[in-house]
């Protein structure tokens, strides 16, 4: 492994010197010179996430995530869809409700919650449950994969510039690009990369894209496809699945 910075090539900039944005309406932890401090960024983002209702789209190779939480109401509706099938997990107050695809077709189960709904809601860590004819199974929060894998790593390897300031979900937001990668973090030479990040006033990132191709040997792999969107953020309203009126 090698250390360095990877520099990436990209459309649509506005010139080196980035767009005309004022400093005072630079988000805390950043600047004209792109992300100065990605726990002033990690750490409101966290936070918004945990005291809020939310709709958040992940995807990652492959891999679609959904998470949509409502803390008035009290529930909470994970989907995970991957090119077999779709596994669901619902939450309603103290029920716990799951949906396994397998080959044979969909089975459902049902539990009592063993945790408060915040622990579920608002988690920067893994839920486990037993479940009869399946043993053990874990899945991470969203505050966990958001932290690990769809924000705080992606800022300590790359590096970021500012764009533009648009609108997202009716917020104003300052869109910044990757600019360059490290080469620390991957076995291979990293090849090409890109991406965006936006943050809104309150250091809160709103979307994320990130891509990282390498190469070794004359061939080309795609290392890191990975894409963070916040549709909602506050009052939300979560609808039971059919499946869980069907079923149960």
């Amino acid at each position: 492994m090698t250390g360095g910075i990877v520099s990436t090539s990209l459309s649509g900039c506005l010139g080196q010197q980035g767009p005309d944005i004022p400093e005072e309406e630079y988000p805390s932890g950043t600047s004209e010179d792109g992300i100065t401090d990605s726990r002033a960024i990690v750490t409101p983002t966290q936070k918004a996430l945990a005291n809020n209702g939310y709709d958040v789209e992940l995807e990652r190779e492959g891999t679609s995530l959904r998470y949509h939480s409502s803390l008035q109401d009290k529930r909470h509706h994970r989907t995970v869809e991957v090119p077999d099938g779709t596994n669901e997990v619902f939450v309603d107050d103290t029920d716990l409700y799951l949906k396994f695809h397998e080959a044979s077709g969909p089975e459902y189960y049902k539990s009592a919650l063993d945790r408060g709904f915040d622990s579920i809601h608002g988690s920067n860590g893994y839920y486990r449950q037993e479940v009869p004819g399946e043993g053990e199974i874990a899945w991470a929060h969203l505050i966990k994969m958001v932290r690990g894998n769809f924000l705080q790593n992606i800022l300590e390897i790359a590096a970021f510039t500012p764009v533009q300031t648009t609108d997202h979900s009716g917020r104003t937001v300052i869109e910044f690009e990757v600019e360059s990668v490290s080469q620390d973090g991957f076995d291979d030479t990293v090849a090409e990369s890109s991406g965006l990040l936006s943050v809104d006033p309150e250091s809160i990132a709103r979307h994320v894209e990130f891509q990282v191709n390498t190469s070794s040997s004359g061939e080309t792999d795609v290392e890191e496809d990975k894409t963070y969107e916040v549709r909602e953020l506050g009052t939300t309203a979560v609808s039971r699945p059919s499946w869980v009126e069907n079923q149960f």
